[in-house]
């Protein structure tokens, strides 16, 4: 038999105690004794047939948790009770049943058994009984002090208490019959702690959905251990058996079952955390609360004397002006105390938001928070840029994303603008809800994210245009270079020549002679033009590669040069413009500093290409000092100018493109 199979056969066993004791309640009420009242046994049995149902029902949809046999236990152990106090006390009517004397005896101590089905739940709840021998000694011992304090309430009586019948009665002295009591209590409180210490054990050794289902747990069971105590003090007073425990009956067939199918099925389905925090700060705001105004009322009125009105008013007043900070107070001390992992995590990122308004951090930062925070590695955080396709996210790098439909995804709006989406790894309705409330406290750094990114693409995309453009005008330069040298120079030129042969066949006497002479010297005055012009355009030197042409342009200058020049292939344009860079700071340094030595390094680096020009002049230099048109060059390809001149420490220009 499966263990699934063998869970749902545990569970008919408890089901079948649970008919039979409404049965024999039913025969009593409906019967000669006619005691309780009708509607006192339909109450009865709502209440108790609420956890039998939602222990059946546990065993249907989820057959592997044995906590659906306990369940039922948890209503059928009552209704045993009850049943069982029900035929006892027959005894006491004009139709007494069979057996009746004995059972009425047996009933004095049965009340214990209302505990069975909730040790037995905290010691197999949510995923069974600990391994290991002392917790299956608790099972046992749980058993025999149940034994125990039946057997004592049932056949040891003080001299003084009366029954029915004393044919099983052993009278005892006072102080034994205390004795025996003070140790049946003890047993029966050594067994609940037992259940108190399998639910701590558990919580320090589970995983993380185990701890939130005993918080569950913990949600449901905190008030029965208190009503129980309040009901002993009330049965000590002189109450009856059914006030004095209806509070403790309720809770624990009405909260108590709730709080588990929810644990059990959907353990995520509220913030257990959130809903366990607020039950305690309200409990103990209102004990709090209590004690101001007892405090106040018998502070006041005590010294004004008896009758007064003064004291309730005052006490009124003063409670009502410290319930508010009391409440806040004893939340958030609570929220450390029940939900430390919530109060943790949000403490984290509000220092993470604290710190990118100082500037200690930055807000792309957000991302690897959220990861760490809410322990979800796979976790990805996508911005809407206002500029983006409608549907498409970017992510911190400014790739394009569109994500799954199926993913957990939070999202973040302003107004009607969707700014941002967390997607999750986790599909669970506390990892949704974890996610929202920290992306809430986090929204500062997300949105200076979204908008930081969304400028570095505006500036990657200026750069990418400007590198463009320069990249075209280098292009036309060398096209409009190479007309001039290839069309109207080598035009003029044959014109030229033609000339010059029509001069050979003239005399050199005739004036047409000097006339032809006079235009040769014309044209060659324009070739040389031209030439000027096509260099200036685009260097001619280029043609034999970069560092070739900066060799060539340092061996014209008037004082030494030092050059140290990689051969690595740019393209065009930013050949173009590291020539015209290193000529234009020679030029400032042979100009305006006077210096004695030059020297230029240009080398290729990480994907870039460094050029530094230094000499040993008087320095000085300032920004526009001659390095207006170097600026423009650069920056025109996406490139950085770094200027270092010192007053008679000579000057060093630094480019990267």
């Amino acid at each position: 038999m499966t263990g699934a199979r063998r869970r749902r056969t545990g569970a008919a066993a408890p089901a079948l105690v649970f008919l039979a004791a409404c049965a024999v309640r039913a025969a009593v009420v409906f019967g000669p004794p006619r005691e309780p009242s009708p509607g006192d046994w339909a109450a009865q049995v709502a209440v108790f047939c609420f956890p039998v149902l939602l222990g059946l029902l546990l065993c249907w949809r989820v057959p592997a948790s044995p906590v659906g046999p306990a369940l039922v236990w948890l209503g059928a152990a009552p209704s045993a009770v009850f049943a069982f106090e029900s035929w006892g006390e027959t005894l006491t009517t004009s139709h007494p049943w069979q057996g009746a004397e004995l059972v009425y005896v047996l009933k004095l101590g049965a009340w214990v058994w209302n505990l069975a089905g909730f040790v037995w739940l905290c010691l197999v709840f949510p995923d069974g009984l600990l391994p290991g021998r002392r917790w299956r000694a608790v099972v046992g011992w749980s058993v025999v002090a149940g034994l125990f304090v039946n057997a004592t309430h049932a056949f040891f009586t003080t001299a003084a208490e009366a029954r029915p019948t004393e044919r099983f009665a052993v009278r005892l002295p006072d102080p034994a019959a205390v004795a025996i009591g003070l140790l049946g209590f003890a047993a029966v409180l050594a067994a609940l702690t037992a259940g108190v210490v399998s639910v701590v054990v558990r919580y320090r050794r589970g995983s993380e959905r185990v701890r939130v289902q005993l918080r569950w747990l913990m949600l449901g069971a905190g008030s029965v251990p208190v009503l129980l105590a309040g009901g002993w003090l009330a049965q000590a007073f002189g109450a009856s058996t059914a006030v004095a425990y209806t509070g403790f009956l309720a809770a624990m067939a009405v909260v108590v079952p709730a709080a588990i199918t929810v644990a059990i099925w959907r353990h995520d389905l509220l913030d257990v955390d959130r809903l366990l925090g607020a039950s305690l700060s309200w409990l103990l705001t209102t004990l709090l609360s209590a004690a101001v105004f007892a405090t106040v009322v018998y502070g006041v009125a005590e010294p004004l004397g008896a009758g007064t009105e003064l004291g309730p008013i005052a006490a009124a007043f003063v409670t009502a002006m410290c319930l508010l900070p009391l409440h806040r107070l004893v939340n958030e001390l609570a929220g450390r105390l029940v939900d430390r992992e919530r109060t943790v995590m949000l403490a984290r990122v509000d220092e993470f938001v604290q710190r990118v308004r100082d500037g200690s951090a930055e807000p792309e930062q957000a991302e690897a928070v959220l990861r760490s925070v809410l322990g979800d590695p796979r976790l990805r955080l996508l911005v809407r840029s206002p500029s983006s396709p409608s549907g498409a996210y970017l992510d911190l790098n400014g790739t394009a994303v569109s994500p799954a439909a199926d993913v957990p995804q939070v999202r973040f709006t302003t107004g009607s603008s969707e700014i941002a989406v967390i997607l999750l790894s986790v599909s669970s309705a506390r990892a949704l809800r974890r996610a929202r409330e920290v992306g809430a406290r986090a929204r500062l750094p997300i949105e200076m994210t979204r908008l930081r990114l969304e400028l570095r693409l505006a500036l990657d995309d200026a750069r990418a245009s400007r590198a463009r453009l320069a990249l075209a005008t280098a292009t036309e330069r060398h096209r409009l270079a190479q007309d001039l040298h290839d069309g109207a120079q080598q035009q003029l030129i044959a014109v030229g020549m033609r000339l010059r042969s029509v001069q050979r066949q003239l005399d050199a006497a005739q004036p047409a002679h000097q006339d032809l002479e006079t235009a040769v010297s014309a044209l060659a005055d324009t070739v040389t033009e031209l030439r000027r012009l096509a260099h200036g355009v685009r260097p001619s030197r280029l043609e034999d590669g970069l560092a070739a042409a900066l060799k060539a342009l340092v061996a014209q200058s008037p004082v030494p040069v030092q050059i140290q020049v990689d051969d690595i292939e740019v393209s065009e344009a930013v050949a173009t413009t590291a020539y015209f860079v290193v000529a234009e700071a020679m030029t400032n340094a042979l100009k305006h500093s006077g210096a004695s030595e030059i020297s230029v390094v240009v080398g290729h680096s990480s994907g870039a290409l460094g050029i530094e020009v230094r000499d040993d002049g008087l320095g000085g230099a300032h920004a526009g000092f001659g390095l207006t048109s170097i600026h423009d060059r650069v920056t025109a390809l996406g490139g950085t100018l770094a200027l270092h001149s010192p007053a008679g420490a000579g000057t060093r220009v630094e480019v990267t493109i």
